[in-house]
């Protein structure tokens, strides 16, 4: 093999440190193609406890939400079987902005309140803004030039982003 990659939490860091020593003391040639990938995990969920929330079920509950304040919005356009669709793609973005947003080695606290927050850095936010944006491209009565110069973009991220 080429490469041996452990994907686990970093509560076995040490372990896996040991490990890679010891094979390497070993003599294993392949001890140096062995590698720990480290995350957090979310703070209040363990399997080993049994208090673990699967992905179905969240997903769930964040539709299920996102409908509950979408009835309770003034603003909501959406209803039935589109307005299901749209509380599904919300409740998805905001569990992978909430969950993207943490550094993934670090351990973090999942609360609904932070991650279905129409304010903020959050996945809700994101969604609200792109409809924004494509509502103005759509009303402004011009075509978006897409050959844009990109000359007055410095950093080489925003640079790579284009």
């Amino acid at each position: 093999f080429d490469k041996m990659i452990y994907v686990v939490d970093n509560a076995q860091a040490s372990h896996f440190d040991n490990l890679f020593n010891i094979l390497g003391k070993l003599g294993m040639p392949w001890a140096s193609s062995c590698q720990h990938v480290r995350f957090g995990k979310i703070l209040g969920m363990s399997t080993r406890k049994g208090n673990i929330v699967f992905l179905d079920t969240l997903m769930d509950e964040a539709k299920s939400r996102m409908l509950e304040t979408a009835e309770r919005s003034k603003t909501t356009r959406v209803y039935g079987v589109e307005g299901e669709i749209a509380a599904r793609a919300l409740g998805f973005s905001a569990l992978t902005v909430n969950d993207f947003k943490h550094k993934r080695v670090k351990d973090y606290k999942f609360s609904w309140e932070q991650a279905l927050n129409p304010s903020g850095e959050t996945g809700v936010r994101l969604q609200y803004l792109h409809a924004r944006l494509n509502s103005l491209l759509e009303n402004c009565g011009t075509e978006l030039d897409l050959n844009c110069s990109t000359e007055c973009l410095l950093e080489q991220p925003a640079s790579d982003l284009v």
